[in-house]
């Protein structure tokens, strides 16, 4: 193998190294609780509970969970039947929503936003789902301060929805 081959195996090694090392390890990731479900989240996050159970006595329907850099923010809803995120709704004195869209698939419908702020310090986007066969609903929002934030963040972000776990009475 020539020296240039020999190089760009190494550099590749080196990048993988580099990557394993900068995403935080299934191990560290904590497990927050609501009133219906459950979520894992990266370490140094820092959980924001918001919108209190509809249905529950104690424990919330939604939180938002703050990177430790402050520049991204995860948010979850999921109640236990069908509700109102109301707690990521726009604020027009201070947000212009960017987009918005609607499909149908399967008897769900996926209503999904992007959202930035007036003075340009943050983006983001949301979905909500809502399922019109069992009358239930969750919602997943990403707040993040510019595309390089984006990009850092993503595969947390992809993570933390796939590790949502609901809860049925």
């Amino acid at each position: 193998m020539g020296r240039s081959g020999l190089c760009g195996i190494l550099l590749a090694g080196l990048l993988c190294l580099v990557v394993s090392e900068s995403l935080p390890q299934d191990s560290q990731w904590q497990t927050y609780k609501g009133a219906w479900f459950d979520i894992r989240y990266p370490p140094g996050f820092q959980p924001k509970p918001s919108l209190r159970s509809s249905s529950s006595a104690t424990g919330y329907d939604s939180v938002f969970f703050l990177s430790p850099d402050r520049t991204a923010e995860f948010y979850v809803f999921s109640p236990q039947w069908g509700g109102i995120p109301t707690d990521i709704a726009v604020k027009p004195k201070t947000e212009v929503l960017d987009s918005q869209s609607e499909r149908r698939e399967k008897g769900r419908i996926f209503r999904e936003a992007t959202v930035r702020a007036r003075d340009g310090s943050y983006i983001r986007s949301y979905v909500i789902i809502e399922d019109t066969r069992y009358n239930t609903s969750y919602a997943f929002g990403y707040r993040y301060r510019d595309r390089k934030t984006y990009e850092r963040y993503r595969p947390a972000y992809l993570k933390f929805k796939r590790s949502l776990r609901q809860y049925a009475d």
